[in-house]
Formats: structure tokens, sequence, C-alpha cells
């Protein structure tokens, strides 16, 4: 059998393919002289061509939506995730906190106030319904009010799926309608018996302590971005009786859109009382949108690895981060590594979005989840993060003969630039400002800017209610970076352009305008008066290995803003931090600068 050397199989574009099939029929004997452009053969190789082509683009897209690592549709992604066992995020209401008092019209001993009961608030001009998600009954002390706090609000509305059970019937699914659903709210009730039993289901994450009559129920991903509920089969759960109604209830929701809302209204009267007082304690948040294709395909292997259980660092990582969409950053450490070393402990330090630090109610919610994952000797403890932020100073010089650009205009650019800098490498636990990075960042924001001067320190923020006025406290600022022992004055009055590793911001005391600096590891309280700075008082020390600045018995009247700022001249440029700390640029801090060079 002769060879035919002249079939490619390389390219797969059309035109490719039929020029292959023109000169594979050209060089057998009976098309040798054939006008394969000028005749009707050209047509039957455009179908050949078209065939092929259609073929391979088929084959090419099967094949990628076979393998997590390739697949592209939303539907081969969930599929493959969940032969992991692993359950996609859904979407997240919003949750806020409230406190409600309520005075009765008439004399009573309790209030109800039902499961599903609406609140409105507006988030940029766009109305939202906030529900409570339980019944809950306020039982007065006298007949003259009732009063609750810590009521948690839960943005959407709730709907019901209804199903007859047929055993008969193999391929029944229970899926969920709206794929706007909220999992975390979604109960389940089997009517048996026609109507005299009514079963209440728990949903099952895992087979373990499961039974032949458990009453659980499985969610699991189905198509088109839905979820369905799967009963047991009399092995692994409790089967639903033939002809049984299933009710699936759950909450639908707007994802991060009701983030922020801060105001709530009662749009109606609650178990008849129309005078109800509403007082925000935490604003919505948590709200989010179902996970990602490219969310689903990074963290359903890692997923499967924990196994739902938190042992590694890492583990309590994915698993925090995976079933709170609102987390954007965790850090996990050992007490072994606390200052004092407390054994037995995990500490777990979250920082969720748009916000600096975490309210109770979602440490709270957190602690309950991560605790039943957790070995039974460990105890996780969450802690706030703390911020340590970055000072940037920078005098940019720029040449004017290859920009029509205004200073103002540049100083945009650079800030922008820094900006995005902070986001992509800083704004984590761990993370580390590289000061060549920062530097080449400026440089390329505008071809125009030739070259930079750019000083960068540490700073700490003491603000209510940490900074007490008119009481004197004592206060630990630790920066937890080596600091420069360069910086230093030798006598009480010292020119104010001297440079200082620690200086703050001002605040009024005794009736002047103050700042604290160091002198050769002293902290001194100083005035200014014109170029001159008088020591009004040692008020601590700076211990520079550490970066720790002790501040005792420290009384200011007053701090422009209601805080101080404490800057720190760093021993390196490079700025890390560890264990609960995120370094953050604040666009209050950065100071800018530029001069008009001709080259």
């Amino acid at each position: 059998m002769a060879v035919n050397t002249s079939i490619s199989l390389v390219g797969l574009d059309f035109d490719v393919l039929k020029s292959n099939l023109k000169n594979h029929l050209k060089n057998n004997t009976p098309f040798r002289d054939y006008d394969f452009e000028g005749s009707n053969i050209n047509v039957l190789v455009d179908l050949l061509a078209y065939n092929t082509y259609l073929n391979s683009f088929y084959t090419n897209m099967v094949s990628s939506e076979m393998f997590l690592d390739t697949a592209q549709l939303r539907d081969s992604i969930v599929s493959h995730a969940k032969e992991l066992n692993y359950l996609p995020r859904s979407y997240s209401s919003a949750r806020a906190t409230i406190t409600i008092g309520i005075t009765p019209s008439s004399s009573v001993q309790s209030v109800l106030i039902p499961k599903g009961t609406t609140f409105l608030s507006k988030v940029q001009n766009n109305n939202y319904n906030f529900v409570t998600d339980q019944n809950l009954v306020i039982n007065t002390a006298n007949a003259s009010g009732a009063y609750v706090t810590n009521l948690d609000l839960y943005e959407g509305s709730y709907v019901t799926d209804t199903f007859v059970y047929n055993t008969a019937n193999t391929s029944q699914r229970f899926a969920v309608s709206n794929p706007t659903v909220d999992l975390s709210s979604v109960t389940v009730t089997l009517i048996e018996d026609s109507g005299s039993t009514v079963q209440n289901y728990v949903r099952a994450t895992s087979l373990f302590g499961v039974t032949s009559t458990s009453k659980i129920y499985f969610i699991q991903p189905a198509e088109n971005g839905q979820y369905e509920v799967v009963f047991g089969d009399d092995i692994f759960g409790r089967k639903p009786l033939n002809g049984s109604v299933a009710v699936i209830e759950y909450r639908i929701c707007s994802g991060e859109l009701p983030n922020g809302a801060s105001t709530f209204v009662n749009d109606s009267s609650i178990d008849s009382h129309t005078n109800v007082a509403i007082t925000t304690v935490t604003s919505a948040v948590g709200g989010a949108v179902s996970e990602s294709i490219e969310s689903i395909r990074f963290n359903a292997p890692r997923a499967v690895a924990t196994q739902e259980r938190a042992v590694t660092s890492n583990d309590y990582k994915t698993l925090l981060q995976i079933q709170f969409p609102d987390i954007q950053a965790v850090n996990v450490y050992g007490g072994e590594d606390a200052d004092p070393p407390q054994y037995g402990t995990v500490f777990i330090s979250v920082d969720i979005q748009n916000a600096d630090g975490v309210p109770e109610t979602n440490k709270a919610i957190y602690r309950e989840f991560i605790k039943t994952r957790t070995p039974l000797t460990i105890t996780p403890e969450f802690i706030d993060p703390e911020f340590t932020y970055i000072d940037v100073n920078s005098i940019i010089k720029y040449n004017v003969n290859v920009t029509n650009k205004q200073i103002e205009e540049i100083k945009t650019l650079v800030r922008v630039a820094i900006n995005d800098y902070s986001d992509s490498y800083l704004n984590d636990f761990e993370s580390t400002l590289r000061y060549s990075q920062l530097v080449r960042a400026i440089d390329e924001s505008d071809t125009s800017i030739v070259s930079n001067e750019t000083n960068v320190r540490a700073l700490k923020i003491l603000s209510a209610p940490t900074l007490k006025f008119g009481t004197p406290t004592n206060y630990t600022i630790k920066f937890d970076i080596p600091l420069s022992e360069e910086h230093y004055v030798t006598s009480n009055t010292f020119n104010t352009s001297a440079l200082h590793t620690i200086e703050s911001s001002s605040f009024l005391f005794n009736g002047q305008n103050c700042v604290i600096r160091d002198n050769i590891g002293v902290l001194n309280i100083v005035t200014e008066e014109g170029s001159l700075s008088n020591i009004v008082k040692p008020i601590g020390s700076v211990d520079f290995s550490t970066g720790t600045v002790t501040i005792s018995n420290f009384n200011p009247s007053e701090a422009f803003g209601g805080r101080i700022k404490f800057y720190a001249i760093p021993a390196s440029k490079d700025i890390s931090c560890r264990k609960n700390v995120i370094l953050r640029v604040l666009e209050e801090d950065i100071n800018l600068d530029a001069e008009r060079v001709r080259e």
C-alpha cells in the first residue's frame, strides 16, 4: 500500500483543510489534470473541507470539556466538581443586624416577629427587602413595651417549590427552580400519609453518622446554575414514602448589590403593632453572587484535599473562603507562635470586603462553622486583623519635552499607579512592600517620567476607642519590623527639619499644639516654634530592633480628626508583615510633588 505524503494533520482551519484535500487529489493519477477552482469538483472539496472542519471543532470541544482544567462551559465544570464532591458556592444574602423596639398598642405579654417579616432598605436608589429567618417571640416584663437586640435580617424573599415523590420514577429530580437561591436558607419538609404526618428533614454534608432512618437530604449542583435536593435510599438516609409531598422552602437574593444597606424600615405592622423603632447595629455585608467558573476550577481540587477537616493552615483558609465569599483574606497561625505562647489554640484572622475589622456576629458564625471541622484538642480563636499603613512621599521628575500633561495630571497618574501596586501586592496577610517594585511602578506610570525620589514610612493609627482623651493612659504600638537608628538629635532644641525615626501627627497637650518625636530611643512630646522644636517632656521609649513603641501616661486633650498617626522609618525600605497584620496604602497617605525637567 502506497503512503501519501501530501496529507497534513497540523492545520485545522478551513482553507488549510481544503488546500490539503486538493494536494491529496492532485497526487492521485485520475485527478492530476483537474481544474479544482473552475469545476464542479470544487463544490465537493468545499463540502469535504467543511465536514472535516466541523468534526475537528466538535472533537476538540468535546475533548476540552472532558477535563476540569480545560472545560469552558459552566455545566461541564460543575459536573467535574460534583465528581470531587465539591458544592459550588451559591448566592449569599447580605446580612444586617438591627435593634428593634416595639411599644404595643394594647396590654400584651409577648410579641411575635414571624419568619419572613419584611424590612425595606435602599442602596444607590435601589430598594431591597430584608427578612427575618425565624419566628421570634419576645416576652415582655410588663405590658408597656417589648425590646429585642441583635435581630439578624437577610436580604431577599422566601419562595417554595413543591414536588410529589414517585418511587416508580427512578429518574425523578428535585431541582430548586431559582438559581439565585441562598443554600444556607433551604429547608425541606415531607408531608406524608395524606397530610397526617409531617417530617422535617435536615441537610447532611457527609455520610458520617448517617443511618438508614436518618431524615436527611443532600444538595448537589445541577444544570443551568441550579441546585437539586437528593434524598436518601434507605441505606444512607430515609427514603420518602411514595406519594409524599416534598416542600422545599428557600430564600432568593440579589447577591452583593444590597451590601452597605444601613437604614431599615418595617413596611407593615409586627404582630398588629405599628409603633416600631429600629436602630442599625451593623450594616449589611456578606452578599455575593454564585461562584465563578474559575473559582470552582481553583477550589474544587483543594476542597477535596481538605475533606471538610481543618488540619493545616491552608485547610482553614480554604474552608472559610469557600463558605464565606465576603472574606477576602485569611491568615492562620498556631498558638505556639503567639506572644505569649498559647498552646492548643489556633488564631484565625480574617479581612472582609469593604471593612476594617470584623463584626462580632460574623466572628460567631465563622467560629461555629470551623469548630466542627477542627480536632477536639484545638480551639479556634478569631482575632481582628491589625493594619500597618504605608506613608508614601515622592518627588517625580518628568520631561516636558515629551508630554503636554500638566503637573496635576502627572501626579494623578502616579497616584493611580501606587494604588494599583497596593491592590496587586499588598492588602493581604503576609505581604511585602518591595521598594524597587514601587519605584518602578511610579516610573512606568507615564513615559515622560525620568526619575523619582520616593521615601516610605510605616504608619500606625491610634483612634477611638483605643485612644482616650483626658485620661493618662499607657499605649504600646507594635510595628513588628526593625526600625532605623540613624535619625536622631542630641539637644533639647533642634531644627524642625531634622529626621526622626518616630514622629506623630499633631495633637493638643496642655493647650499647646504638639507632636511626639524620638531622641535616641526616647520619645518626647515637643512643640514647634518657627524653625525650632522644643522638648516639653519625655513620654516613652522605642525598641528599634523589634519596632515596639511604648508610651506612658499619655494624656492628650484633643487630636485632629479624633486620631493620632505614628510614622516610623524602617531599617529596610522593603517592609514585610506577619501573623494578623495587613499592609495597606491609604489615599490620604500618598504625598506627591512633581518637577519639570528638559532633556
